[in-house]
């Protein structure tokens, strides 16, 4: 079985058990805080929980499924060796914090953003550490699925270029996989995640809307998974993710955007800032920064199944 046929059912599978369990984790998360007392604006959507255990499926599903995927070390998955682990989470996050923080600048001398404090200086740090906890956490799981296993494993039976661009696509869809509104659980719903599940492509019915942000979405996937590719690791890549992450979950904290659409320069539709022009440029400004400092860097070797080795003996033979 081919490397992508694998992993065709490994995302199924993990599809369906986010199906069949985030239900009962939406329900769950209800109950321990009360959430049906809550106002709507601080309830957890289903589509938010959904999305979050996808990726805890996908994470767990690999343990049960490592044997069909054929990833046997932490190597192959991109966590080993961890000999420049904490420099490479640090030059990543750098980076993505960096190339935020100029975007920020520009936007301001653009005049589509204004710098200020619109919180406290508790509630400005609260929200901070909140945003850096989230941002290592998704950066650590969204690697691991998307460049150390749906990436690494096309790199095995296919070349770089359809790889990138595959592998890439499908990261960039799955922002989109969702429903137009939100909507929350009330009381057990087993059957939720699979209406969900088939309710969540609504957004491609309409694809002049979402995509600016599936181009700037696909090229921040690209850069991720050009830096596994130089170093044979996921660090550098998790400290890019985490940082890109960290900076959009606080650009409110900061300051605000002057007005609602901010153009194409800067993102007139969702993802605000990731589907401008300017992004766009600064993530290829980033790619560029990557291979600089990757330049003296092995990079990552794969063994490409459809080569055939040659035996001492077929030599002899022929």
């Amino acid at each position: 079985m081919k490397s992508y046929q694998r992993l065709l059912i490994f995302v199924l599978l993990v599809l369906a058990l986010t199906a069949l369990i985030s239900p009962w984790a939406a329900t769950a998360w209800n109950l321990i805080s009360d959430a049906e007392a809550a106002a709507p604006e601080d309830r957890i959507p289903f589509s938010r929980i959904f999305n979050r255990f996808f990726m805890v499926s996908g994470v767990l599903l690999f343990f049960a499924c490592r044997s069909m995927l054929k990833i046997d070390s932490l190597s192959q998955l991109g966590l080993s060796p961890r000999t420049r682990a904490a420099s490479d989470v640090a030059n990543g996050l750098c980076l993505a914090l960096g190339s935020m923080f100029a975007l920020g600048f520009i936007m301001s001398v653009a005049g589509v953003y204004e710098a200020f404090f619109r919180l406290s200086l508790g509630e400005s740090v609260e929200q901070y550490l909140k945003a850096i906890l989230t941002g290592l956490t998704v950066g650590f799981l969204e690697e691991i699925f998307f460049r150390g296993i749906i990436f690494r494993g096309l790199l095995e039976d296919w070349k770089p270029l359809p790889a990138f661009v595959t592998a890439n696509l499908f990261y960039s869809a799955l922002h989109f996989v969702k429903p137009a509104d939100k909507y929350f659980l009330s009381g057990l719903d087993p059957w939720a995640g699979f209406r969900h599940l088939f309710s969540t492509f609504a957004p491609f019915l309409e694809p002049a809307e979402i995509a600016p942000g599936m181009i700037g979405l696909l090229l921040i996937g690209i850069v991720l998974s050009y830096a596994f590719l130089r170093t044979a690791t996921l660090y550098l890549s998790i400290g890019l993710h985490a940082g890109w992450v960290i900076s959009i979950k606080t650009v409110r904290v900061f300051g605000d955007y002057q007005t609602e659409n901010l153009g194409w320069l800067f993102g007139s539709t969702d993802p605000k800032i990731v589907s401008g022009v300017v992004t766009w440029a600064g993530i290829i400004l980033v790619g560029l920064a990557v291979h600089w400092i990757t330049r003296n860097r092995a990079g990552l070797c794969i063994p490409n199944e459809t080569v055939k080795v040659t035996t001492p003996r077929q030599v002899a033979d022929a």
